[in-house]
């Protein structure tokens, strides 16, 4: 197996040399980056080269992302019998002796995805940002993905060569590839495995470039689109269903049945009248809006078999509320508008669920 460690570098502390020799030490082979640091950084990199390691330099800082991209082409067009990469980050939060268990991994699991997961040893003093910064996103990413991964901001990772082609054409240039890169492991069809590594924070995390607010926003990219989608097909939703409601209420629904050649006062005629034909007319326009910006905004892909699977799924939604609906309006003493808030808000949950995991979930080839 040979296996490169790539280190994306943006003004390094003197720990990365100590760091480098440690690695060359022990027979690692080592591509640095040098993300545009400038003149006084240029010693570090020096004795770094000096100790065998192979350095290739931005002029100016290009950002974590690109760093990771141009280390990774650099491997690709220099050593091509490279089987496997560790990216790790040069501050010295990374021990050797996890690099090497995130290698020995690696030897079971040949074509996953290897992460180096922080914050399991419960004695360890963390850095507020980071522990609120790795929970906040902990927890949106495994609504929105899925997947239980317990540190999603780690930098020490491994990742086979039957990725490197989808890495490298990866969108993202700073901190948000990394959890692009995690957020796309499911369109890959790439299996992951997380293996606890130890929690290590110099000067309480201090020389960290990590920006909570700034760079979760980036990272969170996907996921924010997302919720801005279900929220203006929300707002549409409840706006149509308002129109139609007080249209329909305009008629009463004795001449509604008749119109729609029903008679007589009994339950399901009453139920099929203006609160549920105004909940399914709302629905099927807000249902075709919501699907269009998924596809084209926030997924990027979508076939024929996800648009049947995604009107099928709408169309269980759409009856499931409206029947909801008008059992909370016949006999909870609550206005029509109320009653479908509360039950979209119980459905958006169902359906996210089932857009996630059925309809927008790539299909695995046959015999795969």
């Amino acid at each position: 197996m040979n296996t490169i460690i790539l280190i994306p570098a943006y003004k390094p502390e003197e720990s990365f040399v100590e760091f480098s020799r440690l690695l060359t030490e022990r027979g690692h082979a080592v591509v640095a980056v040098d993300d545009g640091g400038g003149e006084a950084f240029r010693d570090v990199f020096r004795r770094v080269r000096e100790l065998g390691v192979d350095v290739v330099t931005h002029e100016v800082n290009r950002g974590k992302g690109r760093a990771l991209k141009t280390g990774l082409q650099h491997i690709v067009d220099n050593y091509p019998e490279t089987d496997f990469v560790v990216t790790a980050d040069c501050d010295g939060q990374h021990k050797l002796e996890d690099i090497e268990r995130i290698i020995d991994a690696e030897k079971s699991r040949p074509n996953a995805i290897i992460i180096g997961g922080r914050f399991q040893d419960k004695s360890v003093k963390i850095p507020f940002k980071s522990r609120l910064g790795n929970g906040v996103t902990r927890l949106l990413f495994r609504v929105a993905t899925g997947l239980k991964i317990h540190d999603t901001q780690t930098g020490l990772r491994g990742l086979p060569a039957t990725l490197f082609d989808k890495l490298l054409k990866l969108e993202g240039e700073r901190y948000e590839y990394e959890m692009n890169m995690l957020l796309y492991m499911r369109d890959w069809d790439c299996d992951y495995v997380e293996i606890p590594i130890e929690t290590v924070y110099i000067n309480e995390n201090a020389g960290s470039h990590y920006s909570p607010l700034r760079d979760s926003l980036r990272i969170l990219a996907r996921i924010i689109k997302f919720a801005a989608s279900s929220l203006v097909c929300f707002l549409l939703d409840y706006v149509l269903f308002i129109l139609f409601s007080r249209f329909v209420f305009a008629h009463g629904d004795k001449n509604l049945s008749t119109l729609m050649g029903l008679d007589g006062k009994g339950f399901f005629v009453t139920l099929l009248g203006s609160i549920s034909l105004s909940y399914i007319l709302a629905r099927i326009i807000s249902s075709a809006c919501n699907y269009t910006l998924n596809r084209r905004i926030v997924f990027k892909k979508g076939t024929k078999h996800s648009a049947v699977k995604y009107f099928v799924l709408s169309a269980m939604i759409m009856l499931v509320g409206s029947l909801l609906t008008g059992l909370m309006i016949r006999f909870l003493p609550l206005p029509g508008t109320i009653c479908k808030i509360i039950v979209d808000s119980c459905l958006y949950f169902v359906n996210f669920y089932f857009q996630r995991e059925w309809v927008f979930r790539k299909r695995k080839p046959h015999g795969k």
